[in-house]
């Protein structure tokens, strides 16, 4: 938590720094008397989800003592409890595909204004913050508040330089393979392929797709992977992946699920974009294909955990679920050079022994799936 003031110029210009342009929102739990102990003009900027807060709120973000589970549908199911900003979050457990399944799509045809996607995770990630911190916005000091952070901020990397790099390497990437995919194009397509090229490197969205092509290949990124596809995040949710310092990533299936939870997220339409949509005509099985990866740059500026104020719920799983997937899942999901061609490039510039400092540790994160052979 961050002391702010009327005159800094997070308060005066909170757009730019991905900050809510609402001072002092809070849980309607919080609503009684006293609100507050005194009115003054000191604040607090919560850098978590980008909020200021006046000093003397009474438990901000509500207590759980007072407020409900964000959906109680299933509330003999529930074995365990996340909090977000104004909501308590139910994890549940649930035994079969279908069972999930069926949620999803009431999920679904709830929230038909919104995006809804999923990631699986084999742990769960917490945020760190003061006991102090945690009673003034949660009324607490034990609360369980998961963090969905993006990759440049775990491996702190500077926010405008990975802007700046994949920008710049994403352009130098599509012409390269634009160069190789040309060899195997008809007149007709070749033109096509290159028109669809020129078009999405001047889009508004060009950076968004060159950070989505960086976080899907080892690259630190202001996004995280999240899908639509249900076999997919159960796979990440079930199996574990280690990189070694060879850049080789070695899967194992996961042994202790005490943690392992299929995320469901209520994503508002345009902070997130699918691959498949945007992504450059002729390219092919690529990870983000085989992932149908949609892409959240949401944890930039202010507001690193903002994603998790998306959050609708988790599902614990078991090892029941490892029989979803055939031997070949992983290969399908991660596939080689010779076949990914967004792979294949990046592993060439990442060859280039010019590149030094901050670009080359940037660079040294990418990885292949261990079994998957490399020229």
């Amino acid at each position: 938590m961050l002391d702010l003031d009327l005159e800094d110029i997070k308060y005066i210009y909170p757009g730019i720094f991905n900050i809510s342009p609402i001072t002092n929102e809070v849980s309607i739990h919080s609503l009684k008397p006293p609100f507050y102990s005194y009115p003054n003009n000191e604040f607090y900027l919560d850098e978590q989800y980008g909020r200021i807060i006046n000093k003397n709120a009474t438990v901000a973000y509500g207590d759980d003592k007072s407020m409900n589970y964000y959906d109680i549908r299933n509330p003999d199911k529930i074995v365990d409890t996340l909090r977000v900003p104004f909501r308590k979050i139910p994890i549940w457990e649930l035994k079969s595909i279908e069972e999930i399944n069926n949620l999803i799509k009431i999920i679904i045809e709830e929230n038909k204004s919104h995006t809804i996607l999923l990631r699986g995770q084999t742990k769960l990630y917490e945020l760190t913050r003061e006991e102090q911190d945690c009673r003034f916005l949660y009324g607490n000091s034990t609360v369980k508040e998961p963090s969905f952070q993006p990759s440049f901020l775990r491996s702190n990397f500077n926010e405008t330089f990975i802007h700046s790099l994949w920008h710049c390497q994403t352009a130098l990437l599509l012409n390269d393979i634009g160069v190789d995919i040309s060899k195997i194009l008809t007149d007709i397509q070749r033109k096509e392929f290159y028109e669809d090229l020129n078009k999405i490197i001047l889009s508004p969205h060009f950076t968004s797709i060159s950070l989505g092509f960086a976080q899907h290949y080892g690259l630190p990124s202001v996004g995280l992977d999240l899908t639509k596809d249900l076999k997919v995040a159960l796979w990440f949710a079930t199996n574990e992946l280690i990189i070694n310092e060879r850049g080789e990533a070695i899967v194992s299936q996961l042994k202790d699920f005490s943690e392992s939870t299929l995320y469901i997220f209520r994503c508002p339409d345009d902070s997130v974009f699918s691959y498949k949509e945007l992504k450059p005509k002729f390219i092919e099985n690529t990870r983000p294909d085989r992932q149908d990866a949609w892409f959240s740059h949401v944890g930039w500026g202010y507001a690193k955990n903002q994603l998790a104020s998306y959050l609708v719920c988790g599902i614990r799983l078991n090892s029941e679920f490892l029989n979803l997937f055939e031997e070949s899942y992983s290969e399908f999901l991660f596939p080689p050079r010779e076949v990914d061609l967004v792979l294949n490039t990046f592993l060439d510039i990442s060859a280039c022994k010019k590149y030094k400092g901050e670009v080359r540790r940037a660079l040294n994160k990418i990885y292949t799936l261990k079994t998957n052979k490399c020229r």
